[in-house]
């Protein structure tokens, strides 16, 4: 059995699309085993993985700065034989393990196509062609180490049993709606009065249940739970597993270019993508979801941002003015 070291630390979406990539690599290569440095909230994620072992990183003390990472190294290499070092981040604390691990270890490091992306996103002579999914940049990475790898070839799903928390929502009827509107960032969040409008409509003849995170996005949805009825609210109230249980139990998704599309493409459930700033071609679309349903302003300024972290240069976002209609009919 040969071990593969794995890092990738953040963000929620990019480490739910490592769960895809890390999930067909272990079916496709049987005598290997990962031991994977991540998070500790996204940890969570890889515990239905077979021969994935979640290695404790504590970047907030013992582990912190440079020297905390040449610990880690030493840490790891006690504990474990390993074999090779598979870097799917690429920052400056995955560069630093490259670094402190012994030269025996064959390694990789993604290659985040930067340049291309600089081309898709400039103002002037914009190139607009579908990039190398981020899925297969990490693929990518396991075959310069050797192994092979076709993420074409199905594989099953991970799923989570959900816990007694969530019981009550699963059992209400259905069908069910997920809606996830809000983003990091601005560019990449559909505005909060359209939103309203989306489930003011949809609330009438279907359970809806919002998803989100941070203390204004948990004010927003309770003030929509009270106000509308069939309206729950999930924001901050169950663990990750409980709430990719509850996104495989809707119907259809709708979210923003944002960690909760990734986790929605972990599940059967049909998704329909809202983009603003940043664009499908980028190579972040949920992976491995050939029926989502984009939505989207074709505009000459778009995409704009890699990662949607950008202010709009024009003051408008007009990106992300779309008409709630067009996205109730998306659902019919």
């Amino acid at each position: 059995m040969q071990t593969i070291l794995v890092s990738r630390f953040s963000a929620l979406g990019d480490v739910a699309i490592s769960v895809h990539v890390l999930n067909s690599f272990l079916d496709q290569n049987p005598d290997v085993e990962i031991i994977l440095l991540t998070k500790p909230p996204f940890r969570q994620l890889f515990e239905n993985i077979d021969r994935v072992k979640i290695f404790n990183v504590d970047f907030s003390e013992k582990h912190k700065g440079v020297f905390g990472i040449k610990k880690l190294c030493k840490e790891i290499i006690a504990e474990n034989k390993i074999d090779f070092y598979a870097d799917l981040h690429s920052v400056i604390r995955t560069k630093l393990i490259y670094f402190f691990l012994p030269n025996s270890i064959k390694r990789a490091k993604i290659n985040k196509g930067r340049n291309e992306k600089k081309q898709l996103t400039r103002r002037k002579k914009k190139q607009l062609i579908q990039l190398k999914h981020s899925a297969e940049r990490y693929a990518d990475v396991f075959r310069e180490l050797g192994f092979k790898l076709d993420l074409n070839k199905s594989v099953k799903k991970t799923f989570f049993v959900p816990s007694k928390n969530i019981a009550q929502i699963l059992s209400l009827p259905s069908p069910k709606i997920g809606i996830a509107p809000f983003a990091k960032h601005k560019s990449k969040t559909y505005p909060i009065s359209k939103t309203e409008k989306i489930i003011q409509n949809l609330s009438k003849t279907h359970t809806i249940l919002v998803f989100g995170g941070g203390a204004k996005e948990k004010e927003i949805v309770e003030k929509w739970e009270k106000e509308y009825k069939n309206v729950i609210s999930i924001v901050g109230k169950y663990s990750m597993k409980d709430e990719i249980c509850l996104l495989n139990n809707c119907k259809t998704v709708l979210t923003m270019d944002s960690g909760n599309m990734h986790l929605a493409s972990l599940t059967s459930t049909e998704i329909i993508s809202v983009w603003g700033a940043t664009h499908p071609f980028l190579g972040f679309s949920p992976f491995n979801k050939q029926d989502t349903i984009y939505v989207q302003k074709e505009l000459s300024c778009r995409p704009c941002s890699v990662f949607g972290n950008k202010k709009c240069y024009k003051g408008t976002y007009e990106c992300l003015e779309i008409d709630p209609e067009i996205i109730i009919e998306k659902f019919s």
